[in-house]
């Protein structure tokens, strides 16, 4: 089985800010759903701060700074970097990586029985399988042979190789290698999507997404707009998709 061990993986690049309300969120909405054995936070600082305080006796904090190649390519950005490094700690552990922008709603121990879980980023187009959450057992077959890919690493940054690796290359491989991989419906991980009109349906509306483990709420598209000054009174007494969840986890 997938071992109930949680990762998170966040490296500061600039001034380090206090661990904030959200992140808190992500990490106690996995730590009450899925009753971890264990759950690591990797980065580059020891974070600090009045949330990170509440949570700290939950986690294991191990520091660590960001890879800088991989098969010998340079990793140029920061979320490449992430990306490796998550492998690597599943290859050698296994368990359930999370990005620090999602929010868990059930337990995922209905998916813990397969050697290797991820889910599809898209409804209708063939976007590929998000890393923001993976699912596997350690060492599985399907982590080792998507790993060995990254020797065509390639990517600059945010260019048109931007998710070669960590999102279509996934789905090429599952196509190759079913019997290696369990792939989660669209709705189970990462939906409603990055798009405006799409991600405002979480932190706008309160609408049901009955088949959701977990929201991968894309920070990069809703951070600066929604939660960057979101409060623990506005969680309280505003029903969005998002704050209605939240609100079990302050």
């Amino acid at each position: 089985m997938v071992p109930n061990i949680f990762h998170y993986i966040y490296f500061y690049q600039d001034n380090q800010q206090e661990f904030p309300l959200p992140h808190y969120l992500c990490l106690n909405s996995a730590r009450i759903l899925n009753d971890p054995d264990k759950i690591y936070f990797y980065s580059n600082r020891l974070p600090f701060g009045y949330y990170w305080d509440k949570i700290s006796s939950f986690v294991e904090f191990i520091k660590i700074e960001p890879p800088e190649s991989v098969f010998g390519n340079k990793l140029y950005h920061i979320a490449h970097k992430s990306d490796i490094l998550r492998l690597q700690l599943l290859k050698e552990i296994g368990g359930i990586y999370l990005d620090m922008d999602v929010i868990c709603k059930k337990s995922f121990n209905p998916l813990l029985k397969y050697d290797f879980v991820m889910g599809k980023q898209g409804k209708w187009r063939k976007m590929g399988l998000c890393n923001g959450v993976i699912l596997t057992q350690k060492d599985s077959e399907f982590l080792k042979i998507w790993f060995d890919e990254f020797k065509n690493f390639r990517s600059k940054g945010r260019d048109r190789h931007w998710a070669e690796m960590s999102v279509r290359k996934p789905y090429v491989l599952s196509k190759k290698y079913p019997n290696l991989i369990h792939v989660e419906p669209f709705d189970s991980f990462h939906y409603p999507l990055y798009y405006s009109f799409d991600i405002k349906k979480i932190f706008v509306k309160n609408l049901d997404f009955p088949n959701a483990y977990c929201h991968h709420y894309w920070d990069g598209a809703s951070y600066s707009k929604y939660l960057k000054n979101i409060t623990e009174d506005e969680i309280i007494n505003k029903d969005t998709t998002y704050n209605v969840i939240a609100r079990k986890f302050l």
